[in-house]
């Protein structure tokens, strides 16, 4: 309440005691507001102690470029929002322009929620474009620091080598003092490449003069890179920014092929468990003991799904070919049971009590649901009996 009070002639936004370091955070409306109380309470004195007031240094501050150039301050805040709550947001626009430059910067609450940002974003694709993410010191938000002496040359041809070229052609205005294509740890060019002016007012005289430019038969794209780190630096960034990208999404192990799938399916268990979701409740709309059946097929691939059903229509020709024998109880007919007891065509019994409390009937191990139980036959456990239609399971 004391530091309401002392900052009760500013907007709050924000505010956290730690009683136990003797410290406060807080967070004004805007940075006027911020060198204002800085000015004004610096070495005073509150409980008879001098107090010291400074800028707190952020460490969840993020730079996200590559953006779409008609990307809009709304979309920007829309794509980093659902990561955390924001202490601030912007792009950052040409000064002789007025149009965005396709990067800006992003500040967290909480550092947690920029490394997710970080995580989620780099290497993402947005539209044809690549997004690059990468820390950003609070001292890189001055007007000096917030425009960019790189650029980015992509959408080369893959065999495009011809660094002197490249160099010539993106002199024409201004000399680079950084000009190199990029390479990958296999040695193969990765269609783009990096170039550092003296100036950002010379990189975007360059950038607005080459940018779709035909070379080596491709209209190629030149876009600033993110302010702060010197060309070779930010070329190696972007290599690896496009490697994650190629990369989002895949598994540590490589995807097995349908061959591979079908030569594990020798256990039956396994096939059956694949089918359950394909063929129950395919009869009438008759659902599953747990319900409906899901209204998307396990197995997506129309492939496999034939393949399937063919290995499900052979274990069914060959469990036809097997007449079930049941083993009843000594002194009881083969259809009359004791209570919580059906007979098992495996020979075997196993049971489960009735659960008066749920109402369910008892579950049985080894044998048919006593829902396909029916004097004198068994149904398959694979497909349901009757004539139906192959195509109705497709």
């Amino acid at each position: 309440q004391e530091v309401h009070d002392l900052l009760s002639d500013y907007e709050l936004k924000y505010c956290f005691v730690d009683k136990y370091k003797g410290t406060a955070f807080v967070t004004l409306l805007n940075g006027e507001q911020a060198e204002s109380a800085i000015q004004k309470f610096h070495l005073s004195k509150l409980r008879d102690k001098e107090i010291s007031v400074q800028l707190q240094p952020t460490d969840a501050l993020l730079c996200i470029a590559n953006l779409p150039q008609l990307y809009t301050q709304q979309q920007f805040e829309e794509l980093v929002r659902p990561f955390g709550n924001l202490e601030r947001c912007f792009l950052v626009y040409s000064e002789k322009t007025g149009h965005s430059k396709g990067y800006g910067f992003v500040e967290y609450m909480k550092k947690d929620s920029a490394a997710r940002a970080k995580s989620d974003l780099l290497g993402k694709q947005l539209g044809t474009r690549t997004l690059y993410v990468h820390w950003t010191d609070v001292n890189q938000l001055t007007l000096d620091l917030l425009h960019s002496k790189c650029l980015c040359v992509d959408k080369l041809p893959h065999s495009y080598s011809d660094l002197d070229e490249l160099r010539r052609v993106f002199s024409a205005a201004c000399a680079p003092a950084f000009c190199q294509l990029a390479y990958g740890q296999d040695g193969q060019l990765k269609g783009f490449a990096v170039l550092e002016y003296d100036s950002p007012e010379m990189a975007e005289v360059v950038q607005q003069a080459t940018d779709g430019l035909p070379l080596a038969g491709n209209h190629v794209r030149v876009s600033f890179c993110a302010p702060g780190p010197p060309g070779r630096s930010m070329l190696a960034a972007l290599i690896a920014a496009q490697a994650t990208a190629l990369n989002r999404g895949k598994g540590l192990l490589p995807e097995p092929s349908i061959l591979q799938i079908l030569n594990s399916l020798g256990n039956p268990a396994s096939l059956q468990l694949l089918l359950n979701p394909l063929l129950h409740g395919a009869v009438g709309g008759k659902q599953g003991i747990l319900g409906a059946a899901p209204s998307v097929p396990l197995v997506a691939n129309p492939a496999l799904s034939t393949a399937l059903l063919q290995l499900a229509l052979q274990n069914q020709g060959q469990a036809q070919q097997v007449t079930p024998q049941f083993r009843p109880d000594p002194g009881s007919s083969p259809l009359a049971t004791s209570p919580g007891r059906l007979p098992n065509p495996t020979g075997c019994c196993w049971a489960l009590p009735p659960s008066p409390r749920l109402g369910v009937s008892p579950i049985f191990l080894g044998g048919p649901l006593p829902g396909d139980m029916a004097q004198g036959h068994v149904k398959s456990p694979i497909l349901p009996s009757g004539t139906v239609p192959l195509a109705s399971f497709l």
